[in-house]
């Protein structure tokens, strides 16, 4: 297996401390804690859209936040090794980019905000300006 290059290594870490290093990375399925699984996707999902949460469950979110820093800094710590190959690698980039992804969105609702909903609206009024741009410029050449 070959083995991943410092400079690539370098450049995935840098990615990955990027400010907007989650956007359009999937939360992974799966997550493992304390050897038990749980469904990290669909428990987000609907912690995302819960109306109302009880003190319980933004207690467990805390819980989660630190858990999920945890595992994410270790992916880190072992994507920043030498002894990677690109596959292992490229695995610790999605998996801490999912992570990250997670977070983010559990913190948005410690405060009260989606990100997911934030940047869908930013990307979609940069869509209908360069439609109307582009609208603008076919009656101008027509």
């Amino acid at each position: 297996m070959e083995q991943l290059s410092v400079s690539e290594r370098e450049k995935l870490l840098h990615e990955l401390h990027g400010y907007m290093a989650w956007v359009g990375a999937e939360i992974p399925d799966v997550f493992e804690i304390d050897g038990t699984e749980i469904p990290l996707h669909e428990v987000v999902w609907r912690l995302v859209n819960k109306k109302e949460l009880t003190e319980a469950e933004t207690i467990g979110i805390e819980s989660l936040i630190r858990t999920l820093e945890e595992k994410e800094a270790c992916d880190e710590t072992d994507l920043a090794k030498e002894a990677v190959t690109r596959e292992e690698a490229e695995d610790l980039y999605k998996e801490a980019s999912g992570l990250l992804r997670a977070i983010m969105n559990l913190k948005g609702i410690e405060n009260g905000a989606h990100p997911d909903a934030d940047v869908r609206r930013k990307i979609l009024q940069k869509k209908i300006g360069d439609a109307r741009g582009l609208l603008k410029f076919v009656d101008d050449v027509v």
